[in-house]
């Protein structure tokens, strides 16, 4: 009994794990994910493939960006600023835009 108890308790924590990144990021941090992984998905920022042509963003397409997302450039730098002198918080913000990338690729 003991040991099943055991087996239940990890396969909680392994499970916990995983949702823990989405769990400890705010309304505004996974805002800003889905505009950078938005972001880089446009600017050709996340091409796997050599042949694939690096497309820069216009400052017209970057504005679009920004509008289609609710964002203003005073946010985004704040944003930036406050990931700045959080890296572990940039770390997660950073894993948040790749989930939001593999889920644009499916």
């Amino acid at each position: 009994m003991r040991r099943l108890s055991f087996i239940a308790l990890f396969g909680l924590l392994l499970a916990g794990c995983g949702s823990q990144n989405r769990e400890k990021l705010n309304a505004d941090d996974l805002h800003f994910a889905a505009f950078y992984a938005d972001y880089l998905a446009r600017s050709g920022g996340t091409s796997e493939e050599a042949a694939a042509p690096y497309a820069e963003l216009t400052a017209a397409g970057l504005d679009t960006l920004f509008a289609r997302h609710k964002l203003d450039q005073k946010t985004f730098d704040a944003r930036l600023k406050a990931y700045s002198r959080d890296p572990e918080l940039w770390r997660k913000v950073l894993q948040e835009v790749r989930r939001n990338l593999d889920e644009q690729k499916q």
